[in-house]
């Protein structure tokens, strides 16, 4: 009785226990290539995000990015004097036109990330 089992188990004909094992065998080898290219993509993006910011650091003389995520930039003090010396409606001139610039930079920021992302997927 117990060889019939053994037989009909491990044969070629019927191989139960054969084919278990190679179908998780399969699953574990597909497992293990999925694995490699999640990592190996993150590490490619890694790479790009990282290439991107040396590309993208402030010189000396240029202003810096507005900070990613939505968040509004804080405007640079003003000096003292000018603060002083502007009258009110010329002071929220400035204030509007540099929070246009702000926004305006923050478009462009968003608009060449898209492109970034688009070229990835390409």
């Amino acid at each position: 009785m117990t060889e019939y089992i053994v037989h009909n188990l491990f044969s070629t004909e019927s191989g139960v226990v054969w084919l278990i094992l190679k179908w998780a065998l399969v699953v574990l080898a597909a497992g293990f290539i999925g694995q490699f290219g999640k990592a190996f993509a993150s590490y490619l993006i890694r790479r790009a995000a990282e290439r991107r910011e040396k590309e993208a650091e402030p010189t000396a003389g240029r202003e810096a990015q507005p900070p990613a995520g939505g968040q509004e930039p804080v405007p640079p003090a003003e000096p003292q004097e000018a603060t002083v010396a502007a009258a009110g409606g010329a002071l929220k001139d400035t204030e509007d036109k540099e929070r246009k610039k702000a926004l305006k930079a923050r478009q462009k920021a968003a608009k060449k990330t898209a492109k970034t992302i688009a070229k990835l997927f390409k």
